[in-house]
């Protein structure tokens, strides 16, 4: 009947108990440089909130600021409270680890800690994002692209796959673009050059004595010294401020990038208009690094040609999108857009654990011929193709096809061949439609 008179009104809400969906497909990372957070309590005990190079799990924004990675913690070049904030509003049931290293420069080395990270995780991470404080140029980041390609593969030969995203610092929109299946070549790394316009020029400004986020009011201004005065009463400072404009500056909304991908299924397209509108809090307008925009549609085209990921609107609908799940691979290669890479990590996540089991088992053969007999064959085709047909129910796939070949001399080498083939979920990247005018005159004489 719902309310009829004055009351108090309670709303139920759900997700207090942090308690994650099964799937694992939504565990997501977050390397970045940063201070510790040290605290000290009204007894002088003083405790270290946040370490370095310590696997953090968080299942909120509330767990991060409870690090003290709050908006106070993004000084200077530092964007991690806005990363983690954009994670968790593009899909608030994610789950994220975080590391950071503090004094770890530059940015490709950085990267290199991604190593250490998806081994403390014990390979959970199934995509991970790098954010870097400082203010380098976009060769550095390519630098850093270089390094997360061979991350990538080692971590897929150690049976940890992942997707890397590289924030894209230095990028600058006015000027030419780099190749990046050229220069980088990583079939498993993405660059993300997007973020608000708005938050990458707003200065940000903090009190002088307590050094806490300080947030004008509307009838207040702030001069170039950092002093806070009233419209009204120009001559009574009301605080002293430090004005940071260096914050966001050079950064990338990678995070949003993170959480999309986190929240999508393995064979999902981020750039899916009808699933994935990205605007939201803290990311609101299409833009790029530093606050720029693009001149020209000819500009946005080769950009996209060249393989980054940034964001665009389309004309006849609101909102902020992808413009494409690209990686930094050329165009021709199996593993050029995230989705395909998802399917086929979690694919081989899956074959493997279900055919781990039999490592150093038995293996029956033909007395005559050493040849594999049908009910060996049959065993390990039904073993691995049971193990995979959720994602054909799960439309991750379209099918899976598995062969274990009867001729393989298991006696010689003792090695047993699986060879499985998945067939991918389609993409509509485009859609053509023939439209032209139609005269019914005659039709039915």
């Amino acid at each position: 009947m719902g309310i009829l008179f004055n009351d108090v009104v309670i709303n139920k809400r759900s997700g207090g108990l942090g308690r994650r969906t099964p799937d694992q497909d939504m565990v997501s990372g977050l390397l970045f440089n940063g201070a510790d957070v040290v605290v000290t309590d009204d007894n002088d005990v003083t405790r270290t909130l946040l370490e370095d190079a310590k696997l953090y799990r968080l299942a909120s924004i509330d767990d991060a600021e409870a690090l003290g990675i709050t908006e106070n913690y993004d000084k200077d070049g530092e964007s991690a409270y806005y990363q983690i904030s954009q994670f968790f509003r593009m899909n608030p049931s994610g789950d994220l680890f975080i590391y950071k290293r503090e004094s770890v420069s530059p940015f490709a080395d950085l990267v290199k800690e991604a190593e250490a990270m998806l081994v403390a995780a014990d390979g959970q991470i199934r995509q991970l994002a790098v954010t870097y404080n400082k203010d380098i140029n976009f060769d550095q980041t390519i630098n850093a692209a270089r390094n997360a390609k061979g991350v990538t593969e080692r971590a897929f030969e150690n049976n940890r796959p992942v997707e890397i995203f590289i924030e894209g610092k230095g990028f600058d929109a006015t000027g030419t673009f780099e190749n990046l299946p050229d220069e980088v070549g990583g079939a498993n790394v993405s660059i993300m050059v997007a973020m608000d316009n708005e938050i990458a020029v707003k200065p940000r400004y903090f009190n002088s004595a307590t050094g806490e986020l300080y947030t004008l009011k509307q009838d207040e201004t702030v001069d170039g010294d950092g002093n806070v005065t009233s419209i009204d009463d120009p001559n009574t400072v009301t605080v002293e401020v430090d004005i940071d404009t260096k914050a966001y500056s050079n950064t990338a909304a990678v995070g949003v990038l993170l959480g999309a991908v986190s929240r999508a299924k393995v064979s999902e397209n981020i750039a899916w208009i009808e699933k994935f509108n990205l605007t939201g809090e803290g990311f609101r307008s299409v833009g790029f690094v530093k606050g720029k925009e693009l001149p020209t549609e000819g500009a946005q085209r080769e950009l996209d040609r060249n393989k980054y990921i940034f964001t665009r609107k389309h004309t006849g609908i609101p909102g902020v999108y992808f413009n494409d799940s690209h990686t930094c691979i050329n165009a021709e290669s199996d593993f050029t857009f995230i989705e395909a890479n998802r399917t086929i990590n979690k694919a081989a996540r899956i074959a493997r654990t279900a055919l781990l089991p039999k490592v150093n088992a038995p293996v029956l053969v033909d007395p005559d011929t050493g040849k594999l007999p049908p009910s060996t064959i049959k065993g390990y085709e039904s073993l691995c193709r049971s193990a995979l047909e959720r994602m054909i129910s799960n439309e991750e796939v379209s099918e899976i096809d598995v062969f274990v070949d009867p001729n393989q001399d298991i006696l010689a080498d003792s090695i047993l061949k699986v060879k499985v083939e998945v067939i991918p979920m389609g993409t509509a990247r485009r859609i053509v439609v023939d439209l032209g005018f139609k005269n019914p005159f005659g039709l039915n004489a």
